[in-house]
């Protein structure tokens, strides 16, 4: 578990129809180090409020943390990367190494299941908004009325959770599950500050 400098889980913008990965900065140079990071997180599409096209937004679940794969050794290898605060350590007894905080497989395997569903949301509610916009430029072409039942209004939905992420988690297991391992978070950053 790795702490990330502030900014450096700042993902850039993505216009629709752009073929970029997204990464943010602590990701990227971590990848090109050779380390393997892991930053669960979530995407929203939002109008540009003046040219009108819509842009892709990614945020992270866990906001100034991400998950790298760390070897006993490359401990100082990863605290050199850019956009790296510090490894989040632990001591276990007194007079003791302090050793990097480290999350089950378990875990990892369900934050990526996570993640992955996700996407799966995100891609589907991207797929629905393209083909009500193709449907409303045909009912338009026709000469016919956009009906106002046909437009969807957001509601941002407030909780505990980072921004839109409430608004798309679907199971109530995994909403629960991202909570709890925010608990767990607070917890670590409160005993190691």
């Amino acid at each position: 578990m790795v702490k990330a400098a502030p900014g450096a889980q700042r993902c850039p913008s993505m216009r629709d129809g752009q073929d970029r990965t997204g990464d943010s900065v602590v990701e990227r140079n971590l990848r090109n180090e050779g380390f393997e990071a892991f930053m669960p997180s979530y995407r929203i599409e939002v109008r540009h409020h003046r040219q009108g096209h819509w842009i892709e937004r990614r945020f992270p679940t866990f906001i100034g943390y991400l998950f790298v794969n760390i070897g006993p050794h490359d401990y100082r290898a990863v605290e050199a990367v850019d956009g790296v605060s510090k490894i989040l350590r632990f001591t276990k007894q007194y007079e003791e190494r302090p050793m990097p905080f480290e999350f089950p497989q378990e875990t990892i395997d369900r934050l990526r299941y996570i993640a992955w569903e996700q996407e799966q949301n995100f891609l589907v509610a991207r797929a629905r908004r393209q083909r009500e916009e193709e449907i409303e430029q045909e009912q338009r072409s026709r000469g016919k009325p956009v009906n106002s039942s046909s437009r969807r209004i957001r509601r941002a939905q407030f909780s505990g959770l980072a921004g839109g992420l409430s608004s798309t988690l679907t199971s109530a297991s995994s909403r629960s599950f991202i909570t709890e391992t925010l608990e767990t978070l607070d917890k670590m950053a409160v005993r190691l500050d």
